[in-house]
């Protein structure tokens, strides 16, 4: 956990920049008499600015929620300093929400529970055209961008809510879509209660606490934006500690602009770090939050050519989580004697580039291991084989030293099977009555471009 400040917190939202830069509109210092234990809203940013030509227009960041048509609907209010004639919502190539007129000079922005809602808060931008009677130009859009945030807090300082609450692609079973949220508190334990809108609580580490909304139970919980969330944490040095906190929906950046929306913003693509975090991830995972946000990850799960996203990379081998093999190779590792041993050290993996610069083979993977382990053996006095060829390791047969079936089945279902490519070495070593043998593997999956590496061992009495 990065230390965190564990004093008073307070809701800060930020402008991102516009074509002209937005701006926040200047505000007198207030001094604040704080009490212990409850935050001050005096930091908060309330309306955000963004000025072009001769529009200035400002949306107030804290969105409340209003019954319209028999619909519940985030409400976003804004306001020009020209009278205006027109307005619009929208994202790329779609109608989206309503924006009206409510007033010469004010608008609002209505985004219906449902999809449109959902999709804001999972990070689709929304774009506002604005139509202007008088100045030059008359025709502007404006961009927003709408998130859950935590707020309003109080309570003790023991407890630390994340304002932040970020959407992530987390599979669970037709949905995948997750919002989360932070609660940092040296705690055993951490309850959540309020009358509805109760997120998932899960451990992150020792003094850590994730908090899971789907979209339902988010909504819930934001909807009326009056109602406090209870957090209470088990203490570690004894008793509890509680805080409150309201989740609203903010807005969180605002830019504006006389061009074409879509050559200003133009939507981003998949990006390269994104598409390997991806790829780099070990069969069957479901959470990609180390990934990047909801929108960054799901841009880069139907790229069907890895070239489209990077550019060609010489051959370089990427260190990738393994853990999943450790029971089989701990399994492995079960049965030695007096008479007869052997062992077999945690399993390394790599990935090979998604876009190579050529076709990545077997002796060339071996080699950039080598450079690696300074221990490694010279690569010459290994066997270079396929699959057929496994069947000459101790380790991938089931022989009087260990299962190898099992652990190749293993190995496999992490590596995605099919076509293998493989270094095999065995040399004996040293061994005082009785003989022994260093026993090494490369397995390269060219399909799924996963590299599993084995250093074992096994030897018996003369």
């Amino acid at each position: 956990m990065n230390p965190r400040s564990l004093g008073l917190a307070c809701l800060v939202a930020f402008a991102a920049p516009a074509c002209s830069g937005p701006t926040e509109a200047p505000t007198d210092a207030v001094e604040s008499v704080e009490t212990t234990g409850t935050s001050t809203a005096a930091a908060t940013v309330e309306r955000l600015y963004a000025t072009e030509a001769s529009l200035t227009l400002s949306f107030e960041t804290l969105g409340t929620f209003e019954t319209r048509n028999g619909v519940r609907s985030l409400i976003l209010h804004a306001t020009a300093n020209r009278y205006l004639s027109n307005v619009f919502s929208y994202v790329p190539d779609d109608a989206f929400g309503q924006a009206n007129i409510i007033s010469e000079r004010r608008l609002e922005v209505v985004l219906p529970e449902g999809h449109e809602l959902n999709s804001v808060l999972a990070g689709l931008p929304l774009f506002v055209t604005v139509d202007t009677f008088t100045g030059t130009p008359t025709h502007y859009t404006a961009r927003i961008e709408v998130a859950p945030r935590f707020y309003d807090f109080r309570g003790s300082n023991a407890v630390w809510v994340s304002e932040n609450v970020t959407p992530y692609y987390v599979v669970n079973g037709l949905q995948s879509l997750v919002y989360r949220g932070n609660v940092d508190a040296a705690a055993s334990a951490l309850t959540v209660t309020a009358p509805d809108g109760i997120p998932a609580v899960g451990n992150v580490d020792a003094d850590s606490f994730k908090l899971d909304w789907s979209y339902d139970t988010l909504k819930q919980a934001m909807d009326p934006h009056t109602t406090p969330l209870t957090f209470t944490a088990a203490l570690n040095a004894g008793g509890t500690a509680q805080k409150t906190g309201r989740l609203v929906g903010r807005v969180t950046s605002l830019a504006l602009t006389t061009g074409d929306a879509y050559d200003v913003w133009p939507s981003p693509s998949c990006q390269p770090a994104t598409y390997d975090c991806v790829q780099n991830q070990p069969s069957g995972t479901t959470d990609f939050s180390a990934c990047g946000t909801y929108r960054q990850v799901t841009r880069c799960l139907y790229v069907s050519n890895a070239c489209d996203v990077g550019s060609p990379q010489p051959l370089s081998l990427t260190s990738i989580n393994a853990s999943a093999l450790e029971p089989a190779r701990v399994t492995w590792n079960v049965g030695s004697n007096n008479g007869a041993w052997h062992g077999l050290s945690p399993i390394t993996a790599f990935r090979t580039p998604s876009c190579p610069t050529t076709t990545p083979t077997i002796q060339g993977v071996v080699a950039k291991v080598a450079e690696q382990d300074q221990s490694f053996p010279d690569p010459t006095g290994g066997t270079y084989t396929n699959r057929a060829g496994l069947s000459q390791s101790v380790l991938f047969t089931s022989n009087y030293y260990g299962d190898g079936a099992a652990l190749l089945q293993a190995i496999d279902a992490f590596a995605g099977g099919g076509d293998v490519q493989a270094w095999l070495y065995t040399q004996g070593v040293s061994c005082h009555n009785c003989h022994e043998f260093d026993t090494r593997a490369v397995l390269y999956y060219p399909a799924t471009r996963k590299v599993v590496v084995l250093d074992g061992y096994y030897g018996y009495d003369s």
